[in-house]
């Protein structure tokens, strides 16, 4: 759940300087190649970079509106995810398997421990939620004995839903005697979210949550992260444009600031994956 709370005041407003430079820019750009340096040439491309702006905001709400159904949705199902982990199994088992007869015609048959055997046009098949973190990888273990215990309860396939990486030894695995596939987490994440949108109060919460504000270290973490290093490159890419076409001397600093934050980014990703 932390990536929801990566997003700061000055990231927002960086993302909005950007998009207002990378749309002057385009809007200059395309008149001067097309006309040449000229007053006529500017002018064209600023009311055009004008018209951007107010069809940006004549649209903003319709835009806001789907992107906070999507963002109560992923978090929705981030927040379900994280409640399956702490749950008893076969109450973990029973629910990923309801949620999943809402869209196929199941019949619920037995939940245990081990997993919750259903029906499907007189086929019984086995539904099992591995309830592990998403730090932690899936192994052929666990599959083999998903595939052991549907074989015990007369299931002819299983479905194996996994919130975490699955190992290529468990995809092997599952191409057994009995046939295991896979839900992974994107899929359970849009599953739980369709059926359980965040609350208003869930996401009082998480804005609780970023409030509290973390050590130095993960402050780092979080300015140096390798996810960042497009993003840096291109507010980089923008500001020394920015100076090429206006001169104006202001606009290195953040720029050569911006590369290096960049380049440092990408360091540090080769950093952490040599260990």
């Amino acid at each position: 759940m932390q990536e929801y709370l990566h997003k700061t005041r000055l990231s927002e407003k960086m993302d909005t300087l950007g998009f207002h430079l990378l749309a002057l820019l385009l809007s200059l750009g395309f008149f001067l190649l097309l006309w040449g340096l000229r007053l006529s040439a500017l002018s064209a491309g600023f009311s055009l970079y004008i018209l951007i702006l107010l069809l940006r905001r004549k649209t903003r709400d319709g835009r806001l509106i789907r992107k906070e159904k999507k963002l109560r949705a992923r978090i929705g199902g981030e927040l379900a995810l994280e409640r399956l982990l702490l749950s008893p199994a076969d109450q973990a088992h029973f629910e990923i398997a309801m949620l999943i007869s809402l869209q196929k015609p199941l019949q619920l048959l037995r939940s245990g421990n081990e997993g919750m055997l259903c029906s499907q046009d007189e086929e019984k098949f086995f539904i099992v939620f591995a309830q592990l973190p998403l730090s932690s990888s899936l192994g052929a273990e666990k599959v083999l004995s998903v595939q052991r215990a549907a074989k015990a309860r007369g299931a002819a396939r299983a479905l194996l839903c996994a919130p975490c990486k699955i190992s290529p030894e468990a995809r092997t695995q599952a191409a057994g005697e009995i046939p295991v596939s896979f839900m992974e987490r994107d899929e359970m994440i849009a599953l739980f979210g369709a059926a359980n949108p965040a609350t208003d109060g869930q996401l009082v919460q998480l804005g609780k949550r970023r409030k509290n504000h973390p050590p130095a270290r993960k402050w780092l973490r979080l300015i140096f992260d390798p996810r960042r290093a497009p993003r840096y490159a291109l507010y980089s890419g923008l500001l020394l444009s920015m100076y090429l076409l206006t001169r104006l001397p202001y606009y290195i600093a953040p720029g050569l600031i911006c590369a290096f934050l960049a380049a440092f980014c990408r360091c540090f990703s080769k950093g952490e994956k040599s260990i």
